[in-house]
């Protein structure tokens, strides 16, 4: 009884985690199919990397395939692009289409067909 208890308490850990994760970025395509329902989020941020890439934050664009069963979070899948430097300065105005062909094709707008094929 007390491993049962233990893996529901971890899942509902892992289910907090992953929804404080994803509540940070911004829905940009959402597909629903009864209780399951399939999120692309999109977030614009300066980012720390590692010392050896650059000691300063870098721009980047972060983009995450969310997968949810009656609202709760089940899986997410994250993939990033490097901005230009240029962008420190508008960060807050890059727009979603800008970058949009720089991720891979499940995650960009209008691929509906293509998220559950990646999944």
């Amino acid at each position: 009884m007390l491993i049962v208890t233990a893996l529901v308490f971890a899942l509902i850990f892992r289910a907090i985690f992953l929804q404080v994760n994803v509540a940070h970025s911004a829905l940009i395509r959402r597909e629903a199919k009864g209780m399951l329902s399939y999120e692309v989020r999109r977030r614009v941020c300066m980012e720390v990397v590692p010392s050896y890439v650059s000691e300063y934050p870098v721009p980047r664009e972060v983009r995450t395939l969310v997968l949810r069963c009656a609202g709760v979070v089940l899986w997410r899948k994250i993939s990033s692009i490097a901005l230009p430097d240029e962008a420190c300065a508008h960060l807050g105005d890059i727009s979603v289409q800008e970058f949009d062909a720089c991720f891979p094709p499940w995650l960009q707008l209008g691929q509906d067909d293509r998220v559950h094929a990646h999944v």
